[in-house]
């Protein structure tokens, strides 16, 4: 309808001898408007949001790092995975998952040590699983093969 309405106004402007802007150019389809661009580089996943999360790794990876304020080395991994996820652009997404409030989503994936990393990918999980941090250099291959 909307492109049969675009048409006729086209068409009567020409008649009249004006220009009609096409309706293509004031409203792009929405197949052309990038999914993307929406899609944030860090999130903190919440049972109200997981949902939504799991849609985004049909796009790009999610990597969900399950981990808890308390916890030594999720700290110490903290800032290499915001530098890597900076570094590669917000290729994937850094869920992060904190254990303490989502204890139903740390038992749905049996994560039993934190820092845990999981790749998932078209919603369910995807090759291996990193857990525990071994520095820098193993969590930056680990990221290299999402």
């Amino acid at each position: 309808m909307y492109r049969r309405l675009a048409l006729a106004t086209a068409a009567t402007a020409m008649l009249l001898g004006g220009t009609a802007v096409p309706a293509a150019a004031a409203r792009p389809p929405a197949a052309e408007v990038s999914a993307t661009a929406e899609i944030p580089s860090v999130i903190e996943v919440t049972p109200a949001n997981y949902q939504q999360v799991m849609e985004w790794s049909h796009t790009k990876p999610v990597v969900l790092d399950f981990t808890a304020s308390w916890c030594y080395w999720c700290q110490k991994q903290k800032p290499y995975l915001q530098q890597y996820n900076t570094a590669d652009n917000g290729s994937w997404v850094w869920a992060k998952v904190d254990v303490d409030r989502n204890r139903d989503l740390s038992r749905t994936y049996g994560v039993r040590g934190i820092p845990a990393l999981l790749n998932i990918q078209d919603g369910k999980e995807a090759g291996s699983r990193l857990v525990g941090f071994d520095g820098p250099t193993s969590l930056r291959t680990w990221l290299n093969h999402l």
